[in-house]
């Protein structure tokens, strides 16, 4: 049996507020380094979610992971409550890379008490522009998470509780990933998590997994679908594009170097691979968003 507490990540709220759309929450191609959390009070809308098309329902809640492309469309009135969360993992392996869970959970009077504290708590967190291209900026983002550090501590306090309570609702219904059922493969994960910003080796995840470096390779293939260096690779260029957004002054060099890559041209490339952008655009587009 796995240990799932080992899971060591902080929830910290970016944003929360209410949305009151009328055919105008239309946005293709959303993808974030934030947790989402919607609340559909009354409308009705629909969420295509990696492939995945949700309809979403008054009364539920629905939850998008972070990095995860997605997109809206609403045709008629629709009120909402949204929650913008950011997780410090501390070294940890990310919830999302272990347990595999549910898009949607029906909400209970309990579940909107927690939203209505959250409300009351910060009204200072609502979005000023609904659309994802202006809010999900690196100046916006690195804003918030030095506001919250000032936040009084029995506030910062409650609110990472509330955080949690809403979170467990998914939790209650959530699976281990088909990987993370071998406890090697759970270690490897976690090791890597907590290793971003080093050169990586194989043969180091192997040993500590007491199996041959080509045993492992087809172990952690089997068992996650992708090989362990696409893993990392994947992992540390998500790394990168939260460094772009929060550091702006940071050359692209630097953050390179900082997981682990020595070869600059090969971080540019894999970026772009995974991306679809360049480091530079990639921030260069946000940033001007965010001045739009």
């Amino acid at each position: 049996m796995i240990n799932y507490l080992g899971i060591n990540a902080t929830p910290v709220l970016l944003n929360v507020g209410e949305a009151h759309h009328d055919g105008d929450w239309n946005f293709r191609d959303v993808s974030s380094p934030f947790t989402r959390i919607h609340f559909i009070r009354s409308g009705s809308a629909r969420m295509d979610r990696g492939g995945e098309v949700l309809a979403l329902k008054s009364g539920c809640l629905y939850l998008t992971p972070p990095y995860t492309r997605h997109s809206y469309a609403n045709e008629g009135p629709l009120d909402l409550v949204y929650v913008h969360i950011y997780f410090q993992d501390a070294g940890s392996a990310s919830l999302f890379d272990l347990l595999e869970l549910p898009a949607e959970v029906p909400a209970d009077r309990a579940t909107e008490t927690v939203l209505e504290r959250l409300l009351a708590l910060h009204p200072d967190r609502a979005l000023l522009d609904f659309d994802p291209r202006r809010y999900d900026t690196g100046p916006g983002l690195a804003r918030i998470l030095a506001g919250g550090a000032s936040d009084d501590l029995s506030v910062a306090m409650e609110t990472e509780g509330l955080l949690r309570l809403l979170l467990a609702r998914f939790l209650a219904g959530a699976s281990p990933r088909e990987g993370c059922r071998d406890e090697r493969v759970f270690a490897a994960v976690r090791h890597i998590g907590a290793h971003l910003g080093e050169a990586i080796r194989l043969d180091d995840l192997a040993s500590a997994a007491a199996v041959s470096k080509d045993h492992f390779i087809r172990l952690f293939s089997r068992e996650l679908g992708i090989t362990p260096g696409q893993y990392i690779n994947r992992k540390k260029i998500e790394a990168a594009q939260l460094r772009l957004l929060l550091h702006p002054g940071e050359s692209v060099k630097s953050i390179a170097y900082s997981l682990g890559f020595d070869n600059l041209p090969y971080f540019n490339r894999l970026f772009l691979k995974l991306t679809g952008e360049s480091p530079g655009r990639y921030r260069e587009s946000r940033r001007a968003a965010g001045r739009a």
